[in-house]
């Protein structure tokens, strides 16, 4: 059985209106084209759909029967195509999203929202990760999106600047420097430092050592935190002092202070980070609205 939503569309009608020719102008073709419509889908099925032995046109059991079947048939086959359509543009499927914990206290959800208000049916699956981890997870085409702070390109990754921020203070909130307006680099020579470890972000990491040495001293670490709250939280606790992007300064934790620093301050960059060999329609959505997100402040 071989049917075409045409003539499925031109049984429907002649079956609403009962009347060949009414038929015809509702679907703007002629009586003669439209009667061969009908003769192609009774040949195909085998069967009369209507009985023109009368006067009136009527619909033969087995026409009552289309006619109940067919405007799902219509409807499934209407939406496969449309489904098709938008998975073609990258409005459906779904998309893995990595981001640091900087990100999501700032950009990320402004991303998000932009991407689902565009596409919302296209499924955002997202997820937390250090920047390291993203990049491995993305070259191995575990995840399809990420959003990293400080990284660098890569063979198989491409990275995308959105926005930097400057780096901040964070000390205890009964730290001698807390009640200071801005903090002098120099202050913190001989102060213990919460940092996260080198192997979740090199790059990062490097940065802030990088500025201590620019300073004339080397950062004493006392503690490391696989997460900002564990560093956040371990600061509140006294055990030392933080260097941060300011965008955790949202977070607002309680015992922690953030505070500008003197000076030329080294700026942070978020970025957004995919495959270079990654041709996703829905990839390319998501790292445009990165970039208006990021163009929009």
């Amino acid at each position: 059985m071989d049917l075409e939503l045409r003539q499925l569309r031109a049984f429907l009608a002649v079956a609403s209106e009962l009347h060949f020719s009414r038929a015809a102008r509702r679907l703007h073709v002629s009586q003669p084209a439209l009667s061969q419509q009908i003769r192609a889908l009774e040949k195909s099925l085998g069967t009369a759909l209507f009985d023109r032995s009368s006067r009136a046109t009527e619909l033969t059991a087995a026409g009552r029967v289309l006619f109940e079947a067919a405007p799902r048939v219509l409807y499934e086959a209407e939406r496969a195509q449309s489904l098709v359509t938008q998975a073609a543009r990258g409005a459906v499927g779904l998309l893995t999203v990595g981001s640091v914990g900087t990100a999501l206290a700032s950009i990320a959800p402004r991303i998000l929202r932009s991407v689902r208000a565009e596409f919302p049916d296209l499924q955002l699956e997202v997820s937390q990760h250090d920047t390291s981890a993203q990049l491995v997870a993305l070259a191995d085409g575990r995840m399809d999106v990420g959003l990293v702070r400080a990284a660098q390109p890569t063979e198989a990754v491409a990275v995308e600047h959105l926005v930097a921020e400057p780096l901040l203070c964070a000390v205890p909130s009964d730290h001698r420097l807390a009640g200071g307006p801005t903090v002098d680099p120099a202050e913190l020579a001989d102060e213990s430092f919460v940092l996260w470890p080198r192997p979740l972000g090199r790059a990062f990491f490097d940065i802030i050592v990088s500025y201590c040495l620019g300073h004339g001293f080397s950062p004493r670490i006392v503690a490391e935190g696989a997460d900002i709250e564990t560093q956040l939280g371990l600061v509140a606790a006294g055990l030392g002092v933080s260097l941060q992007p300011s965008y955790y300064a949202n977070l607002r934790p309680p015992g922690v202070v953030f505070l500008p620093l003197d000076g030329d301050v080294p700026q942070v960059a978020l970025q957004v980070a995919y495959r270079r060999s990654d041709r996703s329609p829905a990839v390319a959505h998501f790292v445009a609205a990165a970039k208006r997100c990021a163009g929009a402040g």
